[in-house]
């Protein structure tokens, strides 16, 4: 098999679990992803994946996803635009760990119109 085809399996694999109906299985497919970033893997296209773990009330299946968007927001400012509503949610949220992840997130993310939104919660 070629180091593609290899490539789009993992993607789709990927792809897969992060639509599972499991959480854990949700939790493994999102390190892997943010370990895939983070040795320079584009992963990108996963993005509307990811941004749909978003809402799950899970703290740490936040700050992965979270993680996530403040390193590929910039690229893809119209995909990001969709994390909106679930960032201002997070900031009326009465865990203070997840309104202020949300707040810090939307203040590391550089697109206008994510911006605008971080005024109304502080």
């Amino acid at each position: 098999m070629s180091e593609l085809e290899g490539k789009k399996g993992e993607i789709y694999e990927l792809k897969a679990e992060l639509n599972s109906d499991k959480r854990e299985r949700k939790k493994e497919a999102l390190k892997k992803v943010i370990a895939s970033m983070t040795v320079g893997k584009d992963v990108s296209q996963l993005f509307p994946d990811v941004i749909n773990c978003m809402q799950i009330d899970n703290l740490e299946l936040k700050k992965l996803v979270y993680l996530y968007l403040m390193n590929y927001a910039k690229t893809q400012p119209e995909m990001a635009i969709l994390a909106v509503n679930t960032f201002a949610k997070d900031c009326n949220d009465p865990n203070p760990l997840i309104r202020a992840l949300a707040v810090r997130t939307m203040g590391c993310i550089r697109v206008d119109k994510i911006t605008e939104h971080l005024c109304e919660p502080l």
